[in-house]
């Protein structure tokens, strides 16, 4: 289980863990196709190492926004890895509490060996979403239906 403290508002970080294309663009090390809602789903796992990636069906336990967010993959009671967030605070920061578990007969000969590698992945992860969380809030609001002004018609500062 990881924690930490991160700069915006519950609402805003929900949206980076469960818009696809805020997943996308913090690249998590697991994709999944539909976080949006309850229910199957599947996922991509990018793996540093193998060329192509892993896909598997999964699920979303856990959708209570902007509260926690859960999903998890594999074979019941075989072998199973659930992913979890969960958020608390306001809009000037925001406790993310991020844990894996894994689950099933075959975890516990595995579970020595993975553990540590979920938590270093886990940390990447956590970092990954921090830094795109900086870069979203350091980007000026756009309008609607602002237009850039060529440069011919702007003015020299003085």
């Amino acid at each position: 289980m990881t924690s930490s403290m991160l700069h915006g508002g519950p609402l805003r970080i929900w949206s980076a863990l469960t818009d696809p294309d805020h997943r996308r663009a913090w690249s998590p090390l697991v994709f999944l196709d539909n976080p949006c809602q309850l229910g199957e789903t599947e996922c991509t796992f990018a793996i540093q190492g193998i060329t192509r990636p892993i896909r598997t069906p999964a699920r979303v336990d856990q959708f209570d926004k902007p509260r926690a967010f859960a999903w998890s993959c594999g074979i019941p009671y075989l072998f199973t890895l659930e992913e979890r967030y969960e958020l608390a605070g306001d809009d000037g920061g925001t406790r993310l509490t991020h844990s894996c578990t894994l689950g099933g007969a075959l975890s516990l000969p595995f579970a020595a060996m993975m553990l540590r590698r979920l938590r270093s992945l886990m940390i990447e992860a956590d970092d990954r979403l921090a830094t795109y969380l900086r870069w979203r809030v350091g980007q000026p609001a756009r309008g609607i239906n602002r237009q850039r002004v060529p440069s011919r018609y702007r003015r020299k500062a003085r």
